[in-house]
């Protein structure tokens, strides 16, 4: 399987597997009152942010929330955590209490220095080396064994445009071990390159390898794969339900010649070393698509 950093796809023996757009889940109710507040905490929450997100962006809302019985109950089946609901307390009891400030035009950092940090960040990965191990569920005692090595020599945040370009190297050797043999394929290099629009983006996840893989697996069709083990490495996932960007790539396989290829893909996808720095980078990726435009165009 090729988990690729810059723009994830995924390929595991000789059987490609297309990454497809997280399904639709059922929308929850409305809130009574139809309170602002209420909407972007439900997009949120909708696209699966880290409770420190949800958290971060309660705090900083200045609207008043509708915090009625019918809209905690929207905000719980939406997914809220118990941290979450009470934030939505407090700020609905705060803002009960004095008249609410006139939010500015654009809160937080500027659109150029959200992208210049996600530039930034992104260039200070360096080359992220990570394995793990896949068990194939009908054939018991086989594992695949996938290493990796991935760094964007490329990487620019472009604000005008509202844009991130992002090219680099991908390098995979895959061991397959069954009845105490083992066969190694043929070593990978590629070199990928890309540019996402945020005013495109309708979702942004982050994930482990484990989950990331074991999710992919799941929607391709092929549940027979399992991430059993894996390098603790985290992946900050964008997608929409059309195509996101198109993907440059440049693959060669062990003394074969290159073979170059151009794919539209609905997801876009980044690999960090840790999990906060994922979070960060993804918080100030959704502030990004806000002040681009994007996002999910239905909150409910």
């Amino acid at each position: 399987m090729k988990i690729r950093n810059l723009f994830l796809a995924g390929l595991l023996g000789g059987i490609a597997f297309t990454l497809y757009a997280q399904q639709p889940v059922a929308p929850p109710p409305r809130p009574a009152a139809d309170a602002p507040a209420n909407a972007e905490v439900l997009k949120l929450l909708r696209a699966a942010m880290p409770e420190s997100v949800v958290l971060d962006k309660i705090r900083a809302t200045t609207d008043k929330f509708d915090t009625s019985v019918d809209a905690l109950i929207a905000l719980k089946q939406a997914g809220a955590t118990e941290a979450e609901l009470k934030a939505v307390l407090a700020q609905g009891a705060a803002s009960a209490e004095q008249p609410p400030a006139a939010a500015p035009a654009a809160s937080g950092p500027s659109l150029a220095e959200t992208m210049k940090f996600i530039q930034e960040k992104l260039k200070e990965q360096g080359q992220v080396e990570f394995v793990e191990t896949v068990s194939v569920q009908n054939q018991p005692g086989v594992t695949i064994r996938i290493s990796a090595r991935s760094k964007d020599d490329d990487v620019v945040a472009d604000p005008a445009a509202c844009t991130l370009h992002a090219a680099g190297t991908y390098d995979q050797s895959m061991v397959t071990s069954a009845g105490g043999k083992t066969v190694a394929t043929e070593d990978q290099h590629s070199y990928l390159a890309g540019t996402a629009a945020f005013k495109d983006v309708e979702k942004i996840t982050v994930e482990s390898i484990l989950d990331f893989s074991n999710r992919h697996f799941a929607e391709s069709g092929h549940p027979e794969f399992t991430a059993t083990a894996a390098t603790p490495v985290f992946f900050v996932e964008l997608s929409a339900a059309k195509t996101l960007f198109t993907r440059h790539e440049t693959n060669t396989i062990g003394n074969k010649a290159p073979v170059v290829t151009d794919e539209p893909l609905k997801e876009a996808g980044l690999v960090f070393r840790d999990e906060e720095m994922a979070n960060r980078v993804a918080k100030a990726m959704l502030h990004a698509v806000e002040l681009c435009g994007g996002g999910n165009k239905d909150p409910f």
